[in-house]
């Protein structure tokens, strides 16, 4: 999940980019890419922030264990 993030949101900025530099020029072709891009950031962030949870609570879980045992 974290290496899917981490490409989501390295497109989402690629097309960010793209989208802002296009649309001095071509705007309607520019609202789609910038829209793709927000949503692909947004997706990234999500991801990562979910593989960190996860992460944190399996560490606590193994914590728990250990210490039950």
């Amino acid at each position: 999940m974290k290496v899917v993030g981490i490409i989501a949101l390295i497109f989402g900025v690629g097309n960010l980019i793209i989208g802002i530099a296009l649309s001095s020029e071509y705007a309607d072709k520019a609202g789609g890419k910038i829209g793709f891009g927000i949503g692909a950031i947004v997706l990234g962030i999500y991801l990562l922030n979910r593989a960190n949870q996860k992460k944190e609570e399996q560490s606590e879980k193994d914590n728990w264990n250990d210490g039950k045992s």
